[in-house]
């Protein structure tokens, strides 16, 4: 009984450190409790099985409370969640961009891997409404970074409404790189809220090639605003984990599809 309490007592403040600072590593929780990693590794799948938490590579971050689909998701649990998925697909997305190239790039947590992917890239023009993704490729001096005004939304440090979208209304682009809540073939790309979804939108519209990126867990899920539909002759690019439905119907709507191995 007594080492069945000891194990709650930990297991209790592995969850309210991870619930204060919202993440945690594997070694500062072994540090701060004073046991082995590999005994908080098994806290933390437990707290995991609990749904109290949501495990990654090296650790944990909080677990939000379920929101609807009108609502956004912080970009930094983003960058945590199919965080491996997401940045195969980056850099399979990065294959298709050429030194010299225009490109529209909005914010989201696989876009923001793409950046890290093009980084090196030389002799880009970039607009984009994140400012996280221009310091990312404005490092290069050979590429020119244009960020859109705009208010910053919160959670995801995004740029937008209508000083944004008059902005981006200006420019024409070889290529946009778009992220997405979610997508169901035939009836469109989804984003959480309005002011994503118009920016989604113009950028779509603004450019000679559409490449969406996202994991395969977007893949037949609704968000609140409709952003646009896919065309043919657009690409997605996503993980091997996609349904065949799915899969089927992109491909019979003439969408290009790239699948990512990530087994």
């Amino acid at each position: 009984m007594a080492q069945r309490n000891f194990i709650e007592e930990r297991r209790s403040k592995v969850l309210e450190y991870i619930n204060i600072n919202s993440r945690a590593d594997i070694t500062e929780l072994a540090n701060l409790l004073e046991c082995t990693e590999a005994t908080i590794r098994r806290d933390l799948d437990f707290l995991e099985g609990q749904n109290l938490v949501i495990r990654t590579h090296g650790g944990a971050i909080k677990k939000e409370k379920t929101r609807s689909v009108w609502q956004t998701t912080p970009v930094a649990a983003r960058l945590e969640q199919n965080s491996h998925e997401k940045k195969l697909i980056a850099a399979a997305a990065a294959t298709l961009i050429e030194e010299g190239e225009s490109l529209m790039i909005d914010g989201g947590s696989t876009t923001y891997f793409f950046a890290e992917a093009i980084k090196n890239k030389g002799n880009l023009l970039v607009v984009t409404n994140t400012p996280s993704i221009a310091e990312i490729l404005v490092e290069n001096e050979d590429n020119e970074v244009i960020v859109t005004g705009g208010e910053m939304l919160r959670g995801t440090y995004a740029l937008g409404g209508s000083e944004t979208e008059s902005q981006l209304q200006k420019f024409y682009v070889d290529k946009c790189i778009i992220g997405v809540t979610g997508l169901i073939p035939g009836e469109g790309a989804f984003a959480a809220i309005p002011t994503e979804a118009n920016i989604k939108r113009i950028m779509s519209e603004r450019a000679k090639e559409i490449i969406i990126i996202m994991d395969s867990s977007k893949l037949g899920t609704r968000g609140f605003c409709r952003a646009f539909l896919p065309k043919a002759g657009d690409t997605i690019i996503t993980d091997s984990k996609i349904q065949p439905q799915d899969h089927e119907a992109l491909i019979k709507a003439g969408i290009n599809v790239i699948l990512v191995d990530n087994t």
